[in-house]
């Protein structure tokens, strides 16, 4: 006798046409979207992706697959096999090891989930530290929280977000970081393996790599794989972090899909169900309610512009989706002012919300002092003589921006920029010349981390009252006048 179990997987089809891996079928009448295709062996072979009126579109998982071989359903969603094993290892777009370490152990699971209901979720209030001063300070991130890292070519958003990956070494709880490559270059790639495994990264990291030699499939498959093996932590009352690296090139590979299956171009030649496809990708990172077990899925996707143009299709679309946007301009990036991020032009809609208490403290009117900085430098421009008020905010404006320059692969503790920002707020740079404030800043910070370890763990646990506020005071001022007297 046979189960529904047998009618299912005897229902096969064959391919009308082929092209680099994405297929139509015939046949398989009842298929669902995103089932598993079998070849004769049993093994998998395809998944599908949509339907039209002549039968089945799918994505073959090999581009050398024989066009005379039909395909058979599964009657199973496309799945991996998920489990805590996967940190420290890296795999393809389909979930298959590529590090030499055989197969990843865990149990099946969906990579195309639905996002947590609202009712699920609750408010992004946690801290998501990044060790870099411009984004803590001006735009700080929460767990749960989707940040957009957006800017041309070739001006440090993967840098950005690896620098982020790397901060989370000591974080307290920890995060599982989850890094989507998706259409970069293998010598990208290369390089990105290797600074995780030289900063001990891996300890705590998940690649994921479909480069731009990776059939279509991985390509396409390559984000939702990352989402759900950053979701198996989430919804275990873990903290996990997932970049995508980038999802322009992910739209990319999903409109030569479109146009090789002849669906009908729109914006820019991409299909008009690319914002719907990032949408529920994106829509899935959350921080979940405690009933739920309290675990996070913060997603930081990466767009690149084409000369600073953030109105074309693809950028409106991630920013309409996200909670804000990082945004790395070209004019920063030449002038020297590393990391290369418009303040103005960017935003966390998350905000101060998701900042230490005490950061929150010696920072809130930065994102102010910076617009006036950058309105008075016009005036000055412009006129002779500016009053006195005027000239001390503009050398205050300097000063913050010359402390928000960061050399790439080097972390400041949310914890030390209080300490930082205190001595800024507090007076401690007046009268230092301006070529010796990054000296200060960087002698500074050295002396409380080597000499004041319990100073920044008071920080962390107290935050910034009167006692630790006076203990700060004595160190800078110690500080001050050994290295005035130098």
């Amino acid at each position: 006798m046979r189960t529904s179990e047998d009618k299912v997987r005897s229902e096969s089809g064959g391919i009308i046409s082929f092209y680099s891996g994405v297929a139509k079928l015939d046949g398989l009448e009842s298929v669902a979207l995103h089932e598993l295709l079998l070849d004769a062996s049993g093994k998998p072979a395809a998944v599908v992706i949509g339907f039209d009126a002549k039968g089945v579109e799918a994505l073959f998982f090999d581009v050398q697959f024989p066009l005379e071989s039909r395909v058979f359903r599964s009657g199973h969603p496309f799945s991996i096999d998920i489990s805590a094993s996967y940190v420290g290892r890296i795999v393809d777009g389909l979930g298959r090891a590529l590090d030499g370490l055989g197969p990843v152990p865990g149990e099946a699971t969906s990579v195309f989930n639905l996002a947590p209901p609202i009712i699920a979720r609750e408010p992004v209030t946690e801290p998501l530290s990044t060790g870099i001063k411009i984004i803590d300070t001006n735009l700080p991130l929460g767990r749960g929280q989707r940040e957009l890292l957006i800017g041309d070519r070739k001006l440090g958003k993967s840098t950005l977000a690896a620098d982020i990956v790397l901060n989370q070494k000591k974080a307290q709880p920890p995060v599982i970081c989850i890094y989507v490559v998706c259409g970069q270059k293998e010598q990208f790639l290369e390089e990105l393996i290797s600074l995780f495994r030289d900063q001990a990264a891996f300890l705590y990291t998940v690649v994921v790599a479909a480069t731009a030699g990776s059939s279509l499939a991985e390509q396409y498959l390559a984000p939702f794989v990352g989402c759900s093996i950053g979701e198996y932590f989430r919804d275990r009352g873990r903290h996990a972090l997932v970049i995508y690296d980038d999802l322009s090139k992910h739209a990319k590979a999903y409109r030569d899909i479109s146009l090789l299956l002849e669906r009908a171009p729109g914006r820019e030649a991409y299909p008009g169900d690319v914002f719907s496809l990032h949408a529920t990708l994106l829509e899935r990172a959350a921080k979940l309610a405690k009933q739920h077990g309290g675990g996070s899925l913060a997603a930081l996707p990466i767009i690149e512009t084409q000369e600073g143009d953030i109105t074309s299709f693809i950028p409106t679309n991630l920013i309409s989706i996200t909670d804000g946007q990082v945004y790395l301009e070209r004019g920063l990036y030449q002038k020297g002012f590393i990391p290369a991020v418009n303040v103005g032009l960017s935003v966390s809609r998350v905000g101060g919300q998701a900042q230490p208490a005490a950061l929150r403290d010696v920072v809130g009117g930065m994102r102010l002092a910076l617009s006036q900085h950058k309105e008075l430098q016009k005036l000055s421009q412009l006129e002779t003589k500016i009053s006195l008020e005027a000239r001390n905010k503009i050398e205050r404006g300097d000063l913050m921006l010359e402390l928000l320059k960061q050399d790439k692969h080097t972390k400041v503790s949310w914890q030390e920029q209080v300490v930082l920002f205190y001595a800024v707020e507090e007076g401690y740079f007046d009268g230092l010349e301006q070529d010796g404030w990054k000296d200060f800043e960087r002698m500074l910070l050295e002396l409380v981390r080597n000499r004041y370890p319990h100073l920044l763990e008071q920080i962390a646990t107290v935050g910034l009252d009167d006692a630790t506020k006076k203990q700060i005071a004595k160190v800078i001022d110690d500080f001050k006048q050994e290295f005035v007297a130098s």
